[in-house]
């Protein structure tokens, strides 16, 4: 990159810059919240899956889909894509999940076995691109900020605040648009949860092309980059691995981020059966999340001053203590009551936007805590391993789901209908969720980076690989 494109580049980072951000979680939410929301309903209702055989299923494709986690990171670290180094993988990422959530969603009249086939299929066609979009997206944080940590804030709360909108919007019409045409071609198939879902994921792919050419003057491909000692490009395999996992800090946050995985991943399916069987009517889900989704919104964009004051580690420990509190009374008064779950809802929304405001942050400075401390620049790589995280958390959460419906007594009667025990299953679920969050926001408290470290880790590496792009007598985009 020559000395002018990097000088467009720096200047070019405005008050405007992380709206992409925003538009990037925008996109994505389309896709996972319809399938996070309405999977197991529809597999275990409609497709007459077993609780514990389609916990077993998912764990199946989970663990494959954290099998491709361990290497994503290295792979987006080491493509370098003549297309964009980083945002290529955003490109990508729409058209494989359409294929994924149209087989998932498909229930085709064959043997149960083959159903079983292709949903795997459909699950893994949803869930692994994500492992190479979350390296990519996250490394695309610190390149359009460089090391200014008040803009990396105001990029990740721009991206809760996308998150946030899009829910709002899916949560209003999804439950709506499902019903409507499973009306339209027969409550019994289902049919519904198969168009809006491949309508939602056609809406996001959209907004994927937008986002991949709006971040082009920050990510292109730069040949010299080679040339520069310890770039990410010339880092071999096997120190990105040892020099992570020799790293405490990124252990932390990965045990942090595991549980706190588990716990989202419970959470939103298993709502959908407490709407269906606690409340009796599963519209008003609808009612309840756009509701919480449109305070989430509004604290999403307050909150970026108060997470800056408490700190990222702060607040990250803050949010787990608040959702704890939040599950914990709809654990003990939730039953039937569709105030104190809105209310609960409202709670843990603005909880969310606290803990999404911070997002891959604390990631970011472990990473840049490494380059300081060994001189090999992996922050891609480090940057995928949230996605091992995610991955590890899905496959134990459909677990936990598991465990929630059969000591709940649940017993599928197909067309969508069940026995089950209605007031455990609200104890059972919001409970294990308090206690997921206390223990998660227990252990965050161990991290070790403060925000005057991580500033200093920053400039440090910012510097030291400047340095060495001189001595290799070139320019690049680090």
């Amino acid at each position: 990159m020559s000395a002018e494109e990097q000088r467009q580049v720096e200047t070019s980072i405005g008050k405007n810059t992380p709206w992409i951000f925003f538009f990037n979680t925008f996109s994505q939410a389309w896709g996972i919240q319809i399938t996070n929301q309405f999977m197991n309903m529809f597999m275990t209702g409609y497709a007459m899956i077993d609780p514990l055989v389609l916990a077993s299923i998912i764990a199946f494709g989970s663990a494959l889909d954290s099998a491709l986690s361990f290497v994503a990171g290295t792979i987006v670290q080491k493509a370098n894509f003549k297309s964009g180094p980083y945002r290529t993988w955003v490109l990508l990422n729409g058209p494989l999940m359409t294929i994924g959530i149209f087989l998932i969603f498909l229930n085709p009249d064959i043997s149960a076995s083959g159903k079983v086939v292709v949903f795997i299929i459909g699950y893994l066609f949803r869930n692994c691109p994500q492992n190479f979009l979350l390296a990519a997206q996250n490394t695309l944080i610190r390149k359009v900020a460089g090391t200014n940590m008040a803009d990396r804030l105001a990029i990740t709360a721009k991206g809760a605040q996308g998150s946030n909108a899009a829910r709002i919007i899916v949560n209003f019409i999804a439950v709506y648009a499902i019903e409507f045409f499973n009306n339209m071609f027969g409550a019994e198939t289902g049919r519904g949860y198969l168009v809006v879902g491949v309508g939602f994921v056609l809406i996001q792919t959209a907004f994927q092309i937008f986002v991949y050419r709006a971040l082009a003057p920050f990510d292109k491909y730069d040949p010299n980059l080679k040339k520069v000692e310890g770039s990410s490009v010339n880092v071999k395999v096997t120190h990105m691995y040892t020099d992570t996992f020799k790293n405490p800090q990124i252990w932390i946050l990965m045990v942090m981020n595991t549980i706190r995985t588990i716990a989202t991943n419970t959470m939103t399916p298993m709502t959908t059966y407490v709407f269906r069987y606690s409340i009796m009517d599963i519209t008003k889900l609808s009612t309840n999340n756009t509701i919480g989704s449109f305070f989430g919104l509004i604290v999403a964009f307050l909150i970026p001053p108060i997470a800056k004051k408490l700190g990222k580690k702060n607040s990250q420990v803050a949010s787990g203590i608040l959702f704890a509190a939040g599950y914990a009374l709809m654990a003990f008064l939730g039953h039937g009551n569709e105030m104190i779950l809105l209310i609960g809802t409202v709670w843990n929304s603005m909880a969310g936007a606290l803990n999404q405001s911070i997002g891959v942050n604390n990631y970011i400075d472990a990473a840049e805590y490494q380059l300081y401390t060994t001189g090999r620049d992996s922050r891609p790589f480090i940057m995928g391993l949230n996605a091992i995280t995610m991955k590890i958390g899905k496959t134990l959460a459909s677990f936990a789901t598991a465990w929630v419906l059969t000591s709940s007594g649940y017993e599928s009667l197909g067309g969508g209908k069940a026995n089950i025990d209605a007031p455990a299953l609200v104890f059972n679920l919001y409970g294990l969720l308090a206690g997921l969050y206390l223990s998660s926001s227990i252990i965050m408290m161990f991290f070790k980076i403060n925000e005057a470290k991580a500033k200093e880790y920053a400039d440090a590496n910012k510097k030291m690989m400047e340095e060495r792009a001189a001595a290799a007598g070139v320019q690049v985009q680090i």
